[in-house]
């Protein structure tokens, strides 16, 4: 059954909560400018595109008992084309196309995997930042490969692992993203409330970079050039794994820097 929408008050303060945790990390940084408020999804109606099989998307109360709506995301192995758009299961929601070539953005979120969830064995994408003409993977992602949690780029990079962390499940887990969208672009990340440094010792890195807070690369490839972007969550994950699983995101939080 569908859980009743929480009065305003208690999605704004989930919202708030994680404005809190961006402008912390923010401040980690030193000054970034004037902050531009871009777009906030706390439940399915915010966002601006919804590709989904029907009922695979629901606000819900909190599996973890906060008494808040969150979104949950129950994908099934037959959830592909032509009732979403690839051969491969998905559920995701996408905020409006506001990242413009030379934005500086921070994109905040949490997700809740249940212990329940079958073993991703394969991958399972969460989130990312994408556009047209969408010609293959986007030039990052954050998601779930051979059960742990990864950060890997697409084949402009060799598909390299800059970061992976234990997967975590039966708790909420945040996500903090700082980027400049660009050719020339960079990304820094905060997980679970703790800054990432990329390219440590285990991960996947082939053209062996140095370990750093900042990946310098290109954010728009051929994968995503053809105008302005989408942030977007999501359970978009490899065919054939297990028949059902489902994920829960909290608010979707977007926020353009500006001068």
């Amino acid at each position: 059954m569908r859980a009743q929408r929480k009065p305003l008050s208690g999605r704004v303060a989930v919202v708030v909560a994680l404005a809190c945790t961006l402008g912390a990390a923010a401040g980690a940084q030193g000054s970034v400018g004037t902050t531009l408020p871009s777009f906030s999804g706390a439940v399915s109606t915010d966002f601006a595109t919804i590709q989904a099989a029907p009922g695979a998307i629901a606000d819900v109360y909190d599996p973890a008992g906060s008494g808040e709506s969150v979104l949950r995301l129950t994908v099934r192995n037959g959830d592909v084309a032509p009732i979403t758009p690839t051969a491969n299961p998905r559920a995701q929601l996408l905020s409006p196309p506001i990242i413009e070539r030379g934005d500086e953005f921070w994109l905040a979120t949490k997700f809740f995997l249940p212990r329940d969830l079958p073993r991703v064995t394969g991958w399972m994408s969460l989130v990312s930042v994408y556009g047209a003409p969408f010609d293959g993977p986007s030039p990052w992602q954050l998601k779930v490969e051979d059960d742990e949690f990864v950060w890997q780029r697409n084949g402009s990079y060799g598909w390299d692992i800059p970061w992976r962390a234990p997967l975590i499940k039966g708790r909420w887990v945040t996500l903090v993203l700082h980027e400049r969208f660009a050719a020339d672009g960079w990304v820094e990340m905060w997980f679970d409330g703790r800054p990432v440094r990329f390219f440590r010792r285990g991960t996947y890195n082939p053209s062996r970079h140095a370990s750093t807070k900042r990946v310098r690369m290109a954010t728009i490839d051929s994968s995503n050039d053809r105008g302005p972007n989408a942030a977007k969550i999501m359970q978009y994950r490899e065919a054939g794994m297990f028949r059902s699983g489902t994920v829960y995101f909290g608010p979707l939080q977007v926020e353009k820097v500006g001068d």
